[in-house]
C-alpha cells in the first residue's frame, strides 16, 4: 500500500493533572485558536494524509466528545469518524481494542497533544522509504530536557529506534518522543506479547513499541517540525493558547466600545487618546442632549443609539448592544469620563493573549490619581465582593479584587459563549460578566490599571456602598442558583 487511510485519536483519558477544568471538559475539547484540540488533530489526519476513516477512542465525559464529533461532521468534513469506547486499561489497550476493525497501517495521535504549524505529512516519507516497517514514531529535537522527562526519550541509530524510555530522569539525548505513531497490524501481535508495567500495572504503549523495536529492528523515527504542546496541566494549555495568539496577534482586529450619555465634556479627550490605538470605535449613546453625538461624528466613530425611554442607568444594555455590533476579534470597553487612559491598553492586550477576558483592577494606591472618586470605602466594597465571588466559585480558582472596573477586554468568541446568560441592565454588568466567564470554565485575569480624576462624577458614600453590595449579591445569588438548579435556569 502506498497511502495511509485509517487514523486513531485517543480522547478517553480523565486528565486529572488539568483539574479542576477536566472535571467539566475533557482535554481533547480544550479550545485553541478557535477550535478544539480534537478538531485540530482530525484536520491533521484528514488534510495532511487524506485519511478517510478515523476512530476516536472515548471514555471520560464521552457524551461531550461525541457531541463534538457530530459538530465536526456537520461542518462538512469528508471523513468517516466513529467513536469507540475505551478499555479503562490504558492507551495501549485502547488502541489494541481496535484489532477487529483495522487490518492496514494506521496513524495514531493522542487527543491531548496540540501541534501548531506541523509537517506531520513527513510520516508518508518514512512510510514510503521503509515499506516493510513495523511502526514509526514522531520525534522532535528539543534543548529543554524537562519536556522529555514528561514524555519519553528514544535511542536512535540513524533512523532506527533501538530503545524507548518512558519519562526518563536522565534523557539519553535531545530527542523528544511524541504521541504521534504510525502502526501496522503488527502492533496487535506485539501488544499481546508485552507484559504490564511494574510501575502502573497496565501495558504501556511505549513498552509495546520498545518490544517491537528490539525484536524486529523495523521501528523508525519520523522527525517532525512543529510547535508541540503536550497538554498535561492547565499551565501547558495556557502556554499553547498564548503562543498561538501571540504569533497571530497582529492579524486580530481590536474594537473599542464606549457607552455615552451626555459625555461631551470628557469624550474628546477619550477619543483623542484611544483613536490611534484600535481599529474600530463604536459609541453606544443613550439619549444624549448635549454635544456628545456631534463630537462622535467629528471623530468619525460608528454610533449606535440606545433609547432609555426615561429610565436611568441602562449601561449594561448599552454595552451588550455595542458588543453585538462590533466586528473586531477583541472588544475593549472604556467609559467616556476619562477615568482610564490608553497607556494601560497594552497591558490588557498582552494579557488577553493568555485568557478569555481581562479586566482592570483599581487596587494599587500609587496608580489612583489624587482627587478621584475611588475612596477607601469603594475599594473595600469592590474587594469584598470580589472575594465573595471567589468563595462561591472556588473550584474555578478566580482571583478578583475589583468587581466594578469599567476598563476591560474580551475576545468576541468568548463573549458569544456567555451572551445568553447576560441580563444585568445597569452599572454592574462587569460583575456579571466576570461571574459568567468563570461559570463557563473560562479564564478572567485582573490587571492593575491607573485610575484618574474625572470631569464630573457622583460621590461614592455609604448609601452607594450598600446599593453596590446588595445589587452584586443579587447577581451572585441568581447565578449560583442557576448552577445548582440548571433545569430551572432561564437563559
Amino acid at each position: 500500500m502506498n497511502s495511509i487511510k485509517v487514523g486513531v485519536i485517543a480522547a478517553a483519558g480523565k486528565g486529572t493533572r488539568a483539574y479542576p477544568r477536566t472535571t467539566y471538559i475533557p482535554k481533547p475539547l480544550f479550545q485553541i485558536d478557535g477550535k478544539s484540540i480534537l478538531a485540530h488533530n482530525i484536520d491533521i489526519l484528514s488534510k495532511k494524509f487524506g485519511i478517510t476513516k478515523i476512530y476516536v477512542l472515548v471514555g471520560h465525559l464521552k457524551e461531550q466528545v461525541i457531541h463534538e464529533i457530530e459538530n465536526i461532521k456537520l461542518e462538512g468534513i469528508k471523513v468517516s469518524i466513529e467513536a469507540c469506547d475505551w478499555t479503562t486499561k490504558g492507551l495501549a489497550s485502547d488502541v489494541a481494542s481496535l484489532e477487529n476493525r483495522i487490518n492496514e497501517p494506521f496513524l495514531t495521535i493522542l487527543g491531548d497533544e496540540f501541534y501548531y504549524k506541523t509537517n506531520h505529512e513527513v510520516f508518508l516519507n518514512t512510510f514510503h522509504k521503509f515499506p516493510k516497517l513495523a511502526a514509526s514514531i514522531g520525534i522532535i529535537h528539543t534543548p529543554i530536557l524537562s519536556r522529555i522527562r514528561k514524555n519519553y526519550s528514544v535511542e536512535l541509530e540513524n533512523l532506527v529506534i533501538r530503545n524507548l524510555v518512558e519519562k526518563p530522569q536522565e534523557p539519553m539525548n535531545n530527542w523528544l518522543g511524541l504521541g504521534s505513531y504510525l502502526f501496522t497490524p503488527e502492533y496487535f501481535t506485539f501488544f499481546k506479547k508485552t507484559d504490564p508495567s511494574t510501575r502502573t500495572g497496565v501495558i504501556e504503549i511505549t513498552d509495546v513499541i520498545d518490544k517491537m523495536a528490539k525484536e524486529t529492528g523495523r521501528v523508525y523515527a519520523t522527525q517532525i517540525e512543529c510547535e508541540y504542546y503536550n497538554i498535561n496541566s492547565m499551565q501547558d494549555y495556557h502556554a499553547g493558547v498564548y503562543d498561538v495568539r501571540n504569533d497571530k496577534f497582529l492579524d486580530y482586529k481590536i474594537s473599542l466600545v464606549i457607552p455615552t450619555q451626555n459625555s461631551d465634556r470628557s469624550l474628546p479627550d477619550v477619543l483623542t487618546d484611544f483613536q490611534s490605538k484600535v481599529h474600530e470605535i463604536l459609541i453606544v449613546d443613550s439619549e444624549s442632549n448635549d454635544n456628545t453625538l456631534s463630537i462622535a461624528k467629528e471623530y468619525k466613530t460608528h454610533i449606535e443609539y440606545y433609547f432609555r425611554e426615561g429610565k436611568k442607568n441602562y449601561e449594561g444594555v448599552q454595552i451588550r448592544q455595542g458588543f453585538d455590533k462590533v466586528t473586531g476579534d477583541i472588544i475593549v470597553v472604556v467609559p467616556p469620563d476619562g477615568s482610564f487612559r490608553s497607556k494601560d491598553l497594552p497591558k490588557l492586550l498582552e494579557y488577553i493573549k493568555d485568557c478569555d477576558m481581562v479586566i482592570g483592577t483599581r487596587t494599587t494606591r500609587q496608580m489612583i490619581e489624587q482627587g478621584s472618586n475611588l475612596k477607601p470605602i469603594a475599594r473595600f466594597i469592590n474587594l469584598f465582593l470580589g472575594k465573595l465571588i471567589e468563595i462561591f466559585w472556588w473550584g474555578e480558582e478566580p482571583r478578583f479584587t475589583d468587581i466594578n472596573c469599567k476598563f476591560m477586554a474580551i475576545w468576541k468568541e468568548s463573549y458569544s459563549k456567555i451572551r445568553p446568560t447576560l441580563h444585568e441592565e445597569g452599572a454592574y454588568y462587569t460583575a456579571e460578566m466576570m461571574i459568567n466567564i468563570v461559570r463557563r470554565h473560562m479564564r478572567c485575569i485582573e490587571v492593575p490599571v491607573s485610575y484618574f480624576k474625572t470631569v464630573a462624577s457622583e460621590k461614592y458614600n455609604l448609601k452607594s456602598a450598600i446599593t453596590t453590595t446588595l445589587e452584586v449579591m443579587k447577581i451572585i445569588y441568581k447565578k449560583k442558583k442557576e448552577d445548582l438548579f440548571p433545569a430551572k435556569a432561564k437563559f
